[in-house]
């Protein structure tokens, strides 16, 4: 009688665990293949029937080769962004918002923080102002550090920095 239990509990137990796989699988078997129309796949954007020449009126889309240097958020007195140019992406644009009380002076050492000032970046910016500037050209590759300060604790802001293949893309 024992094994009469134990024989009643498995074959329940194998119809539970099988029954649910059934139902699923007869679920999925109602569903009809999907076949595209030939003449829609692809289309020109000029109605030509060349496919891969863009032409005058077609909408291309071109790829830009762009990356995120840095993005940070400037309090206290000091604060210092790392970032490194790799080969291929020596264009640069850089932002600064100042949202505190007070001047901060921003500038881009090459090398380390107290390296060799990157022309065009030593710039001191007023209270509520924003500074955008763009590279005229490609910067070397390597290391260099973003540099904000006050004379003071009370720096508020946000700044980035922007990598890019060439100054359009940026």
């Amino acid at each position: 009688m024992k094994n009469n239990k134990k024989i009643s509990v498995l074959a329940i137990l194998s119809l539970a665990v099988a029954l649910p796989l059934t139902v699923s699988a007869s679920a999925t078997t109602d569903v009809k293949s999907v076949t595209a129309d030939p003449g829609a796949i692809v289309q020109p954007a000029n109605g030509s029937s060349d496919v891969n020449t863009p032409k005058a009126d077609d909408h291309v889309i071109t790829p830009q080769s762009t990356q995120p240097a840095f993005d940070t958020t400037l309090s206290g007195q000091q604060t210092v962004s790392y970032f490194s140019i790799p080969a291929g992406l020596g264009y640069v644009k850089l932002w600064v918002r100042n949202t505190g009380s007070e001047a901060i002076k921003f500038a881009v050492h090459k090398g380390s923080a107290s390296g060799s000032v990157m022309s065009g970046t030593d710039v001191k910016i007023a209270p509520g102002d924003t500074f955008s500037w763009i590279s005229s050209s490609a910067w070397s590759t390597g290391e260099f550090y973003a540099t904000f300060n006050t004379s003071n604790t009370k720096m508020s802001g946000q700044a980035y920095g922007k990598l890019a293949s060439s100054r359009s893309e940026l």
